[in-house]
């Protein structure tokens, strides 16, 4: 039963919502004590959800996007105490993925216990910093790279896929250098992915088979920005027809160095990490998610 939550609000994702007044309207119906930081600058979220701890709460609430739930997140590992999510960010991919209401009032009605369980999931990481959902390579950091604020402020959802025919244009081809659990593999392609979650948001998911908790970082290599690639990779995407295995190539694996020649920019969860190369693992069972009940 949850008596008290810590709500972390990112007042620039989105659209604008009556997040404070959704929020005190349902705690107050359903007697849950609350209180509210607001973020300004990177890292705020993780600060003030490790300062929410020290009060005793019994939830840590992000709204925001995937990134703010990645800065509370990585603030609650290995504990005991849950974040749940308030969407309120351009693709929502995790609250998605974890069949959280994209509607405002019931996700916090959610948050404050009504018909809802934890769940346990797998963290990535990669030297100190850590994702929840994937860390990419080539075309699928360049376009989201290219997806500026004010694409994503004008256009939605919609920016990505504007940045990703932008990107398609020009293809760029690398050489990647891979090393999954001590075995050496070499291959060319247009991107590297490495998934905690198969989802992308948009309605769409990579794989049904790529899990939050099953222990282990998918590795996909797309070889080419081709139209059978293209084809194959959206029929798997959205479960209709057969995949074209020859368009791209899949490991599981859980500790990953990745090498590409030419270097390629490198994102995690949507925020710019650098250049490869990069060394991932990881981390099992590390966060509790607030989550819907399963139904009977």
């Amino acid at each position: 039963m949850v008596k008290r939550m810590h709500v972390v609000i990112n007042p620039a994702s989105g659209q604008p919502q009556p997040v404070l007044h959704t929020v005190n309207l349902i705690c107050g119906e359903l007697g849950v004590e609350w209180d509210a930081s607001i973020t300004k600058a990177s890292g705020d979220g993780h600060r003030f959800a490790q300062e929410a701890l020290a009060t005793d709460v019994d939830v840590v609430v992000a709204f925001g996007g995937d990134g703010s739930v990645m800065e509370v997140a990585s603030a609650l590992m290995g504990g005991e105490v849950p974040v749940a999510i308030l969407p309120g960010g351009t693709a929502n991919v995790m609250s998605t993925e974890l069949r959280i209401p994209h509607d405002l009032t019931q996700a916090c009605q959610l948050a404050c216990g009504q018909n809802s369980t934890t769940k346990t999931v797998d963290m990535g990481q990669a030297g100190e910093r850590t994702f929840m959902l994937r860390v990419a390579m080539g075309f699928d950091a360049d376009h989201v790279i290219g997806a500026t604020r004010e694409m994503k402020d004008r256009y939605g959802e919609l920016a990505y896929t504007i940045s990703a025919l932008k990107q398609m244009e020009h293809p760029k081809t690398a050489r990647y250098k891979l090393t999954l659990d001590g075995e050496n593999y070499e291959v060319e392609g247009v991107t590297c992915r490495v998934d905690n979650s198969g989802n992308f948001g948009h309605g769409l998911s990579f794989s049904k088979e790529i899990s939050v908790s099953d222990g282990l970082l998918d590795v996909t290599i797309v070889r080419d920005e081709g139209l059978s690639s293209v084809k194959s990779v959206l029929s798997d995407a959205v479960g209709h027809g057969r995949t074209n295995a020859d368009a791209f190539h899949h490991w599981q694996a859980r500790e990953i160095t990745i090498e590409a020649d030419p270097p390629q920019h490198v994102i995690g969860d949507g925020e710019l990490w650098g250049e490869t190369p990069i060394s991932l693992k990881v981390l099992p069972q590390a966060v509790r998610f607030v989550v819907p009940e399963e139904k009977k």
